[in-house]
Protein backbone atom coordinates (compact mmCIF):
# COMPACT_ATOMS: atom_id res chain seq x y z
CA UNK A 1 0.00 0.00 0.00
CA UNK A 2 1.53 3.38 -1.21
CA UNK A 3 2.17 5.81 1.83
CA UNK A 4 1.50 9.05 -0.90
CA UNK A 5 -1.41 10.08 -2.84
CA UNK A 6 0.04 10.17 -6.06
CA UNK A 7 -2.07 9.19 -8.61
CA UNK A 8 -0.68 5.89 -10.65
CA UNK A 9 0.58 7.99 -13.91
CA UNK A 10 2.82 9.86 -11.41
CA UNK A 11 6.05 10.17 -12.51
CA UNK A 12 9.59 8.42 -11.30
CA UNK A 13 10.49 12.28 -10.37
CA UNK A 14 7.29 12.54 -8.36
CA UNK A 15 7.57 9.66 -6.15
CA UNK A 16 11.00 10.19 -5.85
CA UNK A 17 9.78 13.69 -4.24
CA UNK A 18 7.36 12.34 -2.34
CA UNK A 19 9.79 9.92 -1.09
CA UNK A 20 12.08 12.97 -0.20
CA UNK A 21 8.87 14.72 1.61
CA UNK A 22 8.12 11.93 3.67
CA UNK A 23 11.05 12.59 6.10
CA UNK A 24 9.36 15.86 7.15
CA UNK A 25 7.08 13.68 9.24
CA UNK A 26 10.25 12.88 11.68
CA UNK A 27 10.51 16.30 12.45
CA UNK A 28 9.77 17.35 15.84
CA UNK A 29 7.31 20.73 15.79
CA UNK A 30 8.61 21.33 19.28
CA UNK A 31 12.19 21.87 17.57
CA UNK A 32 10.21 23.92 14.92
CA UNK A 33 9.27 26.38 17.83
CA UNK A 34 13.07 26.71 18.76
CA UNK A 35 14.28 28.02 15.89
CA UNK A 36 13.36 31.74 16.48
CA UNK A 37 14.39 31.66 20.04
CA UNK A 38 17.89 33.04 20.17
CA UNK A 39 18.64 31.40 23.03
CA UNK A 40 17.09 27.87 22.35
CA UNK A 41 17.94 27.99 18.29
CA UNK A 42 20.24 24.63 17.89
CA UNK A 43 23.62 25.73 17.69
CA UNK A 44 24.15 24.52 13.86
CA UNK A 45 21.42 26.87 12.75
CA UNK A 46 22.50 29.96 14.44
CA UNK A 47 24.06 31.27 11.46
CA UNK A 48 21.09 31.26 9.27
CA UNK A 49 18.85 32.86 12.66
CA UNK A 50 21.49 35.95 12.50
CA UNK A 51 20.60 36.47 8.85
CA UNK A 52 16.96 36.33 9.59
CA UNK A 53 17.16 38.61 12.26
CA UNK A 54 19.45 40.86 10.13
CA UNK A 55 22.16 40.87 12.55
CA UNK A 56 25.28 43.02 10.74
CA UNK A 57 28.07 41.42 11.11
CA UNK A 58 28.85 38.01 12.30
CA UNK A 59 32.30 36.16 13.10
CA UNK A 60 32.02 32.19 13.64
CA UNK A 61 34.84 32.44 15.98
CA UNK A 62 33.30 34.10 18.33
CA UNK A 63 31.88 32.00 21.25
CA UNK A 64 28.20 30.40 21.21
CA UNK A 65 27.42 32.63 24.34
CA UNK A 66 28.58 35.76 22.04
CA UNK A 67 26.29 34.26 19.15
CA UNK A 68 23.75 34.21 20.98
CA UNK A 69 23.59 37.68 22.52
CA UNK A 70 24.57 39.45 19.32
CA UNK A 71 21.13 37.77 17.97
CA UNK A 72 18.94 38.31 20.78
CA UNK A 73 19.65 41.80 20.79
CA UNK A 74 19.68 42.51 17.02
CA UNK A 75 16.17 43.75 17.28
CA UNK A 76 16.91 46.65 19.41
CA UNK A 77 20.09 47.44 18.52
CA UNK A 78 18.36 48.26 15.00
CA UNK A 79 16.61 50.85 17.05
CA UNK A 80 19.68 52.90 18.23
CA UNK A 81 21.81 52.20 14.92
CA UNK A 82 24.03 55.19 14.21
CA UNK A 83 23.72 56.49 18.00
CA UNK A 84 26.93 56.44 20.88
CA UNK A 85 24.66 53.73 22.62
CA UNK A 86 25.09 51.23 18.97
CA UNK A 87 28.81 51.73 18.93
CA UNK A 88 29.36 50.89 22.77
CA UNK A 89 26.93 47.72 22.05
CA UNK A 90 28.98 46.83 19.57
CA UNK A 91 32.10 47.08 21.36
CA UNK A 92 31.25 44.95 23.80
CA UNK A 93 31.02 42.14 21.41
CA UNK A 94 34.84 42.75 21.30
CA UNK A 95 34.66 41.25 25.07
CA UNK A 96 38.31 43.68 25.71
CA UNK A 97 38.08 46.74 27.75
CA UNK A 98 37.71 49.65 25.53
CA UNK A 99 37.42 53.33 25.41
CA UNK A 100 35.30 55.67 23.37
CA UNK A 101 36.32 59.13 23.10
CA UNK A 102 34.25 61.85 21.34
CA UNK A 103 35.56 64.95 20.17
CA UNK A 104 34.88 67.01 22.76
CA UNK A 105 36.13 65.12 25.58
CA UNK A 106 39.51 64.86 23.86
CA UNK A 107 42.39 67.12 25.30
CA UNK A 108 42.77 68.95 23.13
CA UNK A 109 39.65 68.97 21.56
CA UNK A 110 39.64 66.77 18.17
CA UNK A 111 38.05 67.65 14.80
CA UNK A 112 34.00 68.68 15.16
CA UNK A 113 31.96 65.08 14.53
CA UNK A 114 35.43 62.79 15.12
CA UNK A 115 35.87 60.00 17.91
CA UNK A 116 38.12 58.17 19.09
CA UNK A 117 38.17 54.25 20.04
CA UNK A 118 41.08 52.15 22.01
CA UNK A 119 41.29 48.89 22.71
CA UNK A 120 43.21 47.19 25.41
CA UNK A 121 44.88 44.40 24.28
CA UNK A 122 48.31 42.42 23.92
CA UNK A 123 50.56 44.27 21.49
CA UNK A 124 51.15 41.08 19.68
CA UNK A 125 47.14 40.89 19.42
CA UNK A 126 46.57 44.13 18.14
CA UNK A 127 45.93 43.49 14.60
CA UNK A 128 43.60 40.39 15.27
CA UNK A 129 41.85 42.73 17.36
CA UNK A 130 41.57 45.72 14.97
CA UNK A 131 40.09 43.19 12.24
CA UNK A 132 37.44 42.21 14.32
CA UNK A 133 36.27 45.60 16.13
CA UNK A 134 36.63 47.82 12.59
CA UNK A 135 33.68 46.37 11.00
CA UNK A 136 31.63 46.18 14.19
CA UNK A 137 31.92 49.57 14.52
CA UNK A 138 31.30 50.56 11.55
CA UNK A 139 28.11 48.76 10.95
CA UNK A 140 26.95 51.19 13.84
CA UNK A 141 28.31 54.51 14.05
CA UNK A 142 26.55 56.83 12.19
CA UNK A 143 27.82 56.85 8.18
CA UNK A 144 29.30 60.96 8.62
CA UNK A 145 31.16 60.19 11.48
CA UNK A 146 35.05 59.78 11.51
CA UNK A 147 36.30 57.38 13.92
CA UNK A 148 40.08 56.72 14.31
CA UNK A 149 41.26 53.61 15.83
CA UNK A 150 43.59 52.23 18.23
CA UNK A 151 44.94 49.62 19.68
CA UNK A 152 47.73 48.48 22.47
CA UNK A 153 48.26 48.09 26.12
CA UNK A 154 47.77 50.63 28.58
CA UNK A 155 51.03 51.84 30.58
CA UNK A 156 51.14 53.93 33.38
CA UNK A 157 54.43 56.09 35.39
CA UNK A 158 55.53 59.00 37.74
CA UNK A 159 57.71 61.45 37.36
CA UNK A 160 59.11 62.50 40.97
CA UNK A 161 60.82 65.84 41.05
CA UNK A 162 62.19 67.31 44.58
CA UNK A 163 64.02 70.21 45.67
CA UNK A 164 65.45 70.93 49.31
CA UNK A 165 67.78 73.50 51.27
CA UNK A 166 69.40 72.93 54.08
CA UNK A 167 71.16 75.45 55.96
CA UNK A 168 73.71 74.14 58.65
CA UNK A 169 75.75 75.92 61.70
CA UNK A 170 78.70 74.74 63.72
CA UNK A 171 78.44 75.79 67.62
CA UNK A 172 81.51 75.56 69.52
CA UNK A 173 80.90 75.12 73.03
CA UNK A 174 83.88 76.44 75.58
CA UNK A 175 83.89 76.92 79.08
CA UNK A 176 81.28 79.75 80.53
CA UNK A 177 82.73 83.32 80.16
CA UNK A 178 79.93 86.13 80.67
CA UNK A 179 80.74 88.20 77.91
CA UNK A 180 76.95 89.82 77.65
CA UNK A 181 73.22 88.52 75.95
CA UNK A 182 73.89 87.11 72.98
CA UNK A 183 71.68 85.40 70.70
CA UNK A 184 72.22 82.46 68.44
CA UNK A 185 69.69 81.09 65.86
CA UNK A 186 68.86 78.01 63.59
CA UNK A 187 67.16 78.57 60.15
CA UNK A 188 66.08 75.76 58.25
CA UNK A 189 64.51 76.66 54.82
CA UNK A 190 62.50 73.12 52.96
CA UNK A 191 60.96 73.07 49.76
CA UNK A 192 58.59 70.28 48.63
CA UNK A 193 57.48 69.51 44.89
CA UNK A 194 55.44 66.57 43.65
CA UNK A 195 54.09 66.07 39.71
CA UNK A 196 52.22 63.25 38.44
CA UNK A 197 51.66 62.11 34.82
CA UNK A 198 49.38 59.34 33.23
CA UNK A 199 51.16 58.65 29.77
CA UNK A 200 49.06 56.74 27.29
CA UNK A 201 51.12 55.52 24.33
CA UNK A 202 48.77 54.47 21.42
CA UNK A 203 50.09 53.12 18.11
CA UNK A 204 49.94 55.33 14.95
CA UNK A 205 46.56 55.02 13.39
Amino acid sequence: MSLDLLPDSATPFERELAGLSSALDDIDPEVIETIWDAWRCPSPLLPWLAWAVSVDVWDDGWAEPVKRQAIADSPDYHRIKGTVQAVNAALALAQRPTELTEWFDQVPPGRRGTARIFVETTLDDVGRILKSVRPLVMSAKPKSRPIVFGAGEMAAGSFVLGAGLVAEELVIIEPYAFLGEDADALLVVGAGLFTEELVTLEPYA
